[in-house]
């Protein structure tokens, strides 16, 4: 009794704490009890499960009705078992095996087995009617555009000025003009058109090549200088050919014979002679000999050397760029130059 009467004090005093809205929210609690279990007294299972006032504090009375799933133990073969268990319970596939041999039916393996076959079939008849037949090679078509007034096809170089003043010496500017200061020495008028970007020239009367053969590393470069600066290898442009116009004139020298060649001296003591009774004037008509390729060299970032006349040896006409092997007519003049004796001593052919 006594502990009832303890249990009444502390409810009396939990309720002395409670607000009004507390105190019917419990009364409605009860009520809402007492109503669960009438209805739960009517339910068949209800003695079975004998559900307290403590599993439905808990909310666990919808998991004491539901009824509990046995999954029934299936017997898997291991050799049979799948990861997937999307897949398991699928029935095994049965793969179909093939020989290393055996033809898949791959239509695009086939095909490309047959250009192969046609391709190498093709190439061994070009090469058996290759002996017999000839190459037919196409002419270059000369374009049919006027030439300026100002360009230096159209104009004649005065190589008997920059032969006299300049064979073994360089070139100098102050404008940073490399190009330019050639061209203004070799050209009969002021402010020509020319590019500045291409090392072969084509005037009237001759070819001027600008040859770079050694870097400010002192690398050289593929133009080389051979035979104690007697001779020298030049690349052409990769368009140009035998039918070029430039290369025309270059393979013209081939024809020079020795008889009507004239010595560095010789040409030397013209040029001057010429020089001295034309004094300033340029116009003037002249019988100083033409030669039609003539050689200006530099290393990287240096002013362009004179080095004289060009006759071509021999080149390879069906390597693309071409490959030249020039002979420097005036060497035993230039290797007094120690301008050209400077480029020359970067010569790795050089034998």
């Amino acid at each position: 009794m006594s502990n009832n009467n303890n249990n009444n004090n502390n409810n009396n005093n939990n309720n002395n704490h409670l607000t009004a809205y507390e105190i019917k929210r419990d009364e409605r609690v009860k009520r809402n009890r007492i109503i669960l279990e009438k209805l739960l007294r009517n339910n068949p299972f209800y003695e079975q499960t004998k559900i307290s006032n403590d599993d439905l504090e808990t909310k666990k009375i919808s998991k004491v009705f539901q009824k509990k799933k046995i999954k029934k133990k299936i017997d898997i073969n291991e050799d049979d078992l799948r990861r997937s268990g999307r897949i398991r319970k699928l029935p095994s596939p049965i793969y179909t095996t093939f020989e290393l041999n055996d033809d898949l039916g791959d239509l695009r393996m086939q095909q490309s087995k047959k250009r192969k076959l046609l391709r190498t079939f093709d190439d061994e008849v070009n090469d058996m009617t290759k002996t017999k037949k000839k190459p037919t090679t196409t002419k270059r078509k000369e374009s049919t555009q006027p030439v300026s007034e100002q360009s230096l096809k159209a104009l004649n170089a005065q190589l008997k000025h920059v032969y006299a003043e300049f064979l073994g010496h360089k070139i100098e500017t102050t404008d940073g003009a490399l190009k330019a200061a050639v061209v203004r020495e070799l050209a009969p008028i002021s402010n020509p058109k020319f590019s500045k970007m291409s090392g072969i020239q084509e005037w009237k009367n001759c070819v001027v090549l600008y040859v770079n053969v050694g870097d400010k590393y002192g690398n050289s470069y593929d133009n080389v200088f051979t035979q104690c600066g007697g001779c020298i290898t030049w690349f052409a442009q990769p368009r140009q050919d035998e039918e070029s116009s430039a290369i025309r004139t270059i393979l013209s020298t081939y024809d020079v014979q020795k008889k009507d060649l004239y010595s560095c001296d010789e040409m030397k003591d013209k040029a001057l002679e010429e020089e001295e009774e034309d004094g300033n004037s340029r116009n003037k008509k002249i019988s100083f000999p033409n030669w039609p390729v003539h050689l200006f060299c530099r290393m990287e970032g240096d002013t362009y050397t004179y080095c004289g006349r060009l006759k071509a040896l021999n080149h390879e006409e069906n390597k693309r760029p071409m490959k030249f092997t020039f002979q420097l007519l005036d060497a035993p003049l230039l290797r007094v130059s120690p301008h050209f004796l400077e480029l020359v001593e970067l010569a790795d052919g050089d034998t």
